[in-house]
């Protein structure tokens, strides 16, 4: 092994490597203790200690994956690094070394495990919606039938929606101003979501407001449902102009078109209210109405075909021609 290593010594403080960093190579203690950190910012409470005859950076080297955490000196130390191009030829001469590193890795996923259902009480899921989609973290809670609440907060760290879960059941939730199903459905239509999640399992919703309005759908009702509308969202943004385009009223009395879906007049009749003396964009109507995107998408499609409603076309010459073409009443 010695001939396919190096030995580095590192005084205190001096960084191995930092999350980020090639993951070209794994070490072994010789002599000395090193913390292992999420990251530099990380409290002394939240690093891992390491000393002789440990091996760390094995995970990256073998997946050849950045690193993940920061690794440094807390003495001086001496490590052997053995780095990846190096592996099928440490493998030929020194056949038990990997078997070894086999058994290692294992023991360590072991203990990971235990810890994890020793602290079940605890925080379960959190991490970054850039890694994880809104359906891995929605079929996991479902599939693993906790309790608890999963909260959504943007990449400022300010709350931007709860649902909380009984027995893989969502029950209750809000996002933003919208409660109960329509908050979930606005989750999954929100294709520029950004920030983190986390799962805290509790016996019962903290937030009076997640409470006030229960979801009774089925589990994967909700699912299939909410991708469904993800992708009705999905074409009619590609059909309708920007969402920070106003509309206007076109007549004087409301009539909602007999082909068109029942279920939707009297978000129809709000969003006709609404538009009565000021210009509204979409934007401006989803913060009015407690209805998620797409029902209002659809109804002010609904409403633009009618001819009640249009909108504002682009800017001319310094003037904003409104594509009101026909008077009231005509």
């Amino acid at each position: 092994m010695g001939a396919l290593s190096q030995v580095i010594h590192l005084k205190e403080a001096e960084i191995v490597y930092a999350a980020g960093d090639p993951g070209e190579a794994l070490y072994i203690i010789n002599r000395g203790l090193v913390e292992v950190a999420p990251d530099d910012s990380q409290a002394p409470t939240s690093s891992t200690y390491l000393s002789r005859g440990d091996i760390f950076g094995d995970l990256e080297s073998l997946t050849d994956r950045p690193r993940t955490h920061l690794v440094r000196a807390c003495e001086q130390v001496s490590l052997q690094c053995i780095k990846r191009k190096d592996f099928d030829e440490l493998a030929r001469r020194v056949p038990t070394f990997f078997p070894y590193l086999c058994e290692r890795l294992a023991s360590r996923f072991s203990e990971a495990s235990a810890l994890a259902l020793s602290k079940s009480h605890c925080l379960e899921l959190t991490g970054s919606l850039r890694n994880f989609d809104l359906v891995t973290i929605y079929q996991t809670i479902v599939n693993s039938m906790q309790t608890g609440e999963l909260s959504v907060r943007d990449e400022n760290a300010h709350p931007v929606s709860s649902f909380f879960f009984k027995e893989g059941r969502v029950c209750s939730g809000q996002f933003e101003h919208l409660t109960g199903e329509e908050a979930f459905w606005q989750l999954f239509l929100s294709d520029t979501l950004s920030g983190t999640f986390a799962f805290s399992a509790q016996e019962e919703s903290l937030n009076d407001c997640v409470q006030a309005t229960e979801i009774v759908r089925n589990r994967q009702d909700m699912l299939i449902a909410a991708l469904q509308f993800r992708d009705e969202f999905q074409a009619l943004k590609g059909k309708l102009p920007d969402k920070s385009t106003k509309l206007h009223r076109r007549k004087l009395n409301f009539t909602w078109p007999a082909e068109a879906a029942p279920e939707l007049q009297p978000i129809a009749e709000e969003v006709w209210q609404l538009a009565y003396s000021t210009p509204l964009s979409l934007s401006n109507l989803y913060q009015k109405c407690s209805v998620c995107e797409l029902k209002i998408y659809q109804v002010v499609d609904e409403l633009v075909r009618a001819k009640l409603l249009a909108f504002e076309q682009p800017e001319t010459n310094g003037a904003t021609v409104q594509a009101m073409v026909e008077s009231v009443g005509t």
